[in-house]
């Protein structure tokens, strides 16, 4: 282990110590880990110095350009959440800037509305939009019997499409579990070793057509595909010990979950996913007779509502309306019940999730012109294996055409 790496894990542990929750993996040395626990926590004032000092050494170290860049926004998130803990006044937007190198805009409504539009067409009927909506979703609920059942085979059939794709580390394994009372809808908790828990919330009513882009988010070839891979080429073969944990307020999470956004569409098309769902899945859910084909329509026109947690963070958090108002815009704009509508507003009040919301759908969206024609699997690949922040990327992007990245 490298100096550098060494105090950039003391460091996150540490913070850690402070920000429960702010080290969202560790599979470094546990006797450093320990040790650390086992201490009294380091003074805010004391951290901030460790931030500056390492800045400074990574600044002069002797390493590749792209590590530098990496470390450099890794640690300057950092010392944003050392700022905020020790009360100083940040502005939301640059909140989310310090943490994910990104700037977070208002999403167009009108993309809102012709989603909405779109979706009304595919479900004509009586009742307003959200009714019929909340009528058709119902149908695709799952028995709580159901729901590993049907979650199991589509890890199964995602795991192997992934394979054919993806150079899996050998041993690398996950488990599926189901929880309650959680501000999030599934996590993926990465163990370290290859080995990954995901834990599926049911506080909510589960759905059968949550299952393939849940599991490809989750799973494969999502987070776990990308952090075990990660794990064993930057960690166990490089030797690079900042890989040996990672951050929930960081840079790097906005590529993870842009992989994660775009992890479906890297294994289907739309002809392979209607006949998995209509050969296999929906007849295991009791769903055989349901119009497949309309289902993947109305999933791929509600992918344009993606955006609306963004703008609800930013009412709430950057122009102060009030909590029941932007509750209200959610179930407006985002289609969803009061009950849908609540649980989300857990997760934007959350300190360790308010900011995150903007790195799911502008993840996608920055990786989206490196993930299109023939290229996309050797793109995808790269995401899995290399380190990237998003200035990184968009380095690229301004440097290269898509092809040639």
């Amino acid at each position: 282990m490298d100096e550098i790496g060494h105090r950039y894990l003391q460091l996150a542990l540490n913070l850690d110590h402070h920000f429960e929750g702010f080290v969202d993996a560790y599979f470094g040395p546990p006797e450093l880990k320990a040790g650390i626990q086992a201490a009294a926590p380091r003074p805010l004032g004391a951290l901030g110095d460790d931030v500056q000092q390492l800045l400074e050494a990574i600044e002069v170290g002797e390493m590749d350009a792209a590590r530098q860049g990496f470390l450099t926004k890794q640690v300057q998130a950092m010392a944003a959440v050392i700022r905020r803990l020790s009360g100083d006044e940040i502005d939301f937007v640059t909140e989310v800037e310090l943490y994910f190198d990104i700037t977070p805009v208002m999403a167009d409504e009108s993309a809102f509305e012709a989603a909405h539009a779109a979706m009304d067409k595919l479900l004509p009927g009586d009742g307003s939009l959200i009714e019929r909506l909340a009528a058709w979703r119902k149908r695709l609920e799952l028995e709580p019997a159901q729901i590993l059942p049907v979650f199991e085979m589509t890890l199964r059939e995602t795991r192997r499409r992934t394979q054919a794709l993806f150079c899996l580390p050998p041993g690398e394994d996950l488990t599926l579990h189901l929880v309650k009372d959680e501000p999030w809808g599934a996590y993926n908790w990465y163990l370290g070793g290859y080995c990954s828990r995901v834990e599926i919330n049911t506080d909510l009513p589960v759905r059968v057509d949550s299952a393939v882009p849940l599991i490809a988010h989750e799973a494969y070839p999502g987070h776990h595909t990308e952090h075990a891979i990660k794990e064993q080429h930057l960690y166990r073969q490089l030797k690079r010990a900042e890989h040996a944990v990672q951050l929930l307020l960081a840079p790097e999470c906005v590529i993870s979950e842009g992989i994660g956004d775009s992890a479906q569409q890297m294994l289907f098309d739309d002809s392979e996913l209607a006949a998995f769902l209509r050969d296999q899945l929906y007849p295991l859910a009791g769903l055989a007779d349901l119009d497949v084909e309309k289902q993947i329509h109305l999933g791929r026109a509600a992918e344009a509502l993606r955006g609306v947690a963004g703008n609800a963070a930013l009412l709430l958090h950057h122009n102060g309306l009030a909590p029941d108002q932007v509750q209200r815009y959610i179930e407006r704009y985002g289609l969803r019940t009061p009950e849908e509508a609540s649980h989300s507003m857990k997760s934007l009040s959350n300190p360790l999730f308010r900011s995150y919301v903007f790195n799911y759908a502008m993840g996608k969206a920055l990786l989206a012109p490196l993930l299109k024609g023939p290229d996309a699997p050797a793109s995808f690949a790269r995401l899995l294996s290399d380190p990237l922040t998003p200035s990184q990327v968009r380095d690229l992007l301004a440097q290269n055409s898509p092809r040639d990245v």
